[in-house]
């Protein structure tokens, strides 16, 4: 029989369960830091929160703008946009969206802005600046050259996560689709420099289900 001490530091149940040992938040938020540090990124645990909401932004628009060609691997944004919704519920922050969701969304924005509109035809748009610059989407129309509506309206938010602000930003479509057929919406009025896409997340994720 050994007599060596057991120097576990695992706790346990009465009835034999095993006690996860309790990790404080600041840790966990000194070594998300700690890892952008080894990357040449220096946050303070206060910046975190934007950090990533904003590498998640990217991701989604990267991956709304990509999804459309077969030829370009899409895996990237769905894995980094998997570990971005995963750390930040680690962390203790508010959701932010995986793959899934948001395709689902840019789906669910295309039938809301279909409904109560003469369409009859769905057009590949495209976004050059502002919060959505580089997305790609499709929205409902009219064929025989009159394409999608000439402005909508995109929900944004800005801020910190739990208690973002939020509006819309107003884009204006050019007169004719590119040569790549894509047509082509510019912002039509300054929004905040700090304004990104508000793609919710279902009501599920909210609490990490």
């Amino acid at each position: 029989m050994s007599t060596t001490p057991n120097l576990s530091l695992q706790v346990y149940d009465p009835d034999g369960t095993p006690i996860p040992p309790a990790v404080s938040r600041e840790h966990l938020l000194n070594l998300a830091c700690g890892a952008y540090k080894r990357g040449g990124t220096y946050l303070s645990r206060g910046d975190l929160d934007i950090e990533l909401a904003e590498v998640a932004d990217k991701a989604a628009c990267s991956l709304l703008r990509d999804r459309w060609d077969d030829k370009f691997p899409i895996a990237a944004y769905t894995e980094l946009l998997a570990a971005v919704a995963a750390l930040r519920a680690v962390l203790g922050f508010d959701p932010t969206p995986t793959a899934p969701e948001v395709i689902q969304w840019a789906k669910e924005l295309g039938e809301g802005l279909a409904s109560g509109v003469e369409a009859n035809s769905l057009f590949y748009v495209g976004f050059t600046a502002g919060p959505y610059r580089g997305a790609v989407l499709r929205f409902p129309g009219v064929r025989n050259g009159r394409g999608p509506a000439e402005s909508i309206t995109l929900p944004i938010a800005w801020g910190d996560t739990a208690a973002p602000g939020r509006g819309q930003a107003q884009y204006r479509r050019s007169p004719i689709p590119n040569d790549e057929g894509l047509w082509l919406y510019q912002l039509d009025k300054a929004v905040r420099e700090d304004a990104r896409p508000d793609i919710t997340v279902p009501p599920s994720a909210q609490g990490g289900a």
